[in-house]
């Protein structure tokens, strides 16, 4: 039986660059930082002080009249997730009321409800048990926001949530795409979401060691992927949403499609807990499969988008991965990190990166690497394939990496709609 094909329709997204698709991309494709100096709380005594935060989101008009009260209570991550969603689900056009089983929600988070865990904690080690709210459980736990989504969005088909670090969207896409695919629905509302930048999550990457400490004073240039200074990424917040459809049930309805999410590839380093693979084995894996499950060859890929988080470590071994995927045929490929942009959202990362290469697809545009003042010789890839500057060309096949601690590996690839 002919595999059903999957494409996407809606898009949504909360970021530190815009809270909406259309100005995220005029951003990125204009290398744009959304990053800056740590304003939700006093960083002074951690050593990385910078992030990407949502600024100016306001929960006003997210939620309906019979939910506000509970929404009130819940994290941030909750409430970037349900913005997200409402885009994406507007943008489609599909109306999830006609047929409520018929659509499917998976919604990840890499961490979960963080505010919650910090108070509660901090009360509960004041106060006693007394000090622990009611809502604790409910507001932390990392599916909350694919129930609070689905309540809110009247959704009653397949139901779940992700949770494998920064991988995590795109095995939200991967879950989403199987379940089209074995007729569970005919529509999935799919993301990531991550409410981050808060004083212990902050502090606990710092002490790990991973976080950029050395452009605390010029803050927009320190996700810096490839470059030879680079010294750790830049913890970012936010959140993206796809809505995936089967295709005929797309077509039927008269549409408009993005592009296809033609496969998705995964692997596990079994190597470290947060450490990649040095020569990036499992990544490559990951990618092999991908480009083989989407009947795509090496030269017909466009665009890499790679986890490319800026850490002295993870880029290398990265690259050495794409590098052996491509076989050294560069040519005709660009890769690159629009991390260097937006930074690290975690359990967001890979469904704001998807939507960047949708854009870039339909767009024609590969979004520049920004921050490269001096390129890394030891980066498996020529100088040249890594642009600084947005490149102006067709973009039918794009590729995008998210990998986790844990070791776990995704890569999605996204094709330019054709009948």
């Amino acid at each position: 039986m002919e595999k059903k094909r999957v494409v996407i329709t809606g898009m949504g997204t909360i970021n530190p660059l815009a809270h909406n698709v259309k100005e995220t991309w005029e951003k990125i494709s204009s290398g744009v930082s959304g990053i800056d100096n740590i304003s939700y709380f006093d960083a002074s005594e951690i050593s990385s002080r910078i992030a990407g935060e949502v600024r100016d989101f306001s929960i006003d008009g997210l939620y309906s009249e019979s939910f506000k009260k509970q929404a009130k209570r819940m994290d941030e991550f909750t409430h970037f997730a349900m913005a997200a969603s409402n885009q994406a689900v507007a943008d489609s056009g599909l109306d999830i009321s006609a047929d409520p089983f018929g659509t499917g929600v998976v919604i990840g988070s890499g961490i979960g409800g963080l505010p919650s865990q910090q108070s509660n904690a901090a009360s509960l080690a004041k106060r006693g048990p007394r000090g622990v709210g009611p809502m604790y459980i409910p507001a932390t736990i990392g599916n909350i926001a694919a129930g609070v989504v689905s309540m809110e969005l009247g959704i009653m088909g397949p139901n779940m949530a992700t949770q494998t670090a920064c991988a995590t969207a795109n095995h939200a896409f991967a879950v989403g795409l199987m379940m089209i695919q074995s007729g569970y629905c005919s529509s999935v509302l799919a993301g990531g979401t991550e409410d981050s930048v808060v004083e212990i999550s902050v502090a606990g990457f710092a002490r790990m060691q991973a976080l950029s400490t050395n452009f605390n004073d010029t803050p927009a240039k320190a996700s810096r992927p490839y470059d030879v200074n680079r010294d750790g990424f830049v913890i970012s917040e936010g959140s993206g949403m796809l809505m995936l459809e089967e295709l005929e049930h797309a077509k039927a309805r008269g549409a408009h499609i993005y592009a296809e999410l033609a496969s998705v590839g995964m692997s596990g380093d079994a190597h470290d807990i947060v450490v990649p693979h040095p020569e990036g084995v499992g990544a490559l894996h990951s990618m092999q499969m991908a480009v083989d499950r989407a009947g795509v060859n090496i030269d017909e890929i466009d665009y890499i988008n790679t986890h490319g988080t800026s850490t002295p470590l993870g880029d290398i071994a990265e690259s050495k991965a794409v590098y052996n995927l491509l076989k050294g045929r560069e040519e005709n490929v660009h890769v690159g990190s629009t991390k260097s942009m937006h930074g690290h959202l975690l359990g967001a990362t890979a469904a704001l990166e998807a939507i960047l290469c949708i854009q870039a697809i339909n767009n024609s545009l590969v979004p520049p690497n920004i921050n490269i003042d001096e390129f890394d010789p030891k980066v498996a890839l020529k100088e040249g394939t890594i642009n600084t500057e947005a490149v102006q060309k067709p973009v039918r096949v794009a590729v995008s990496n998210s990998f986790g601690f844990g070791g776990h590996n995704s890569t999605v690839v996204l094709k330019k709609y054709e009948e």
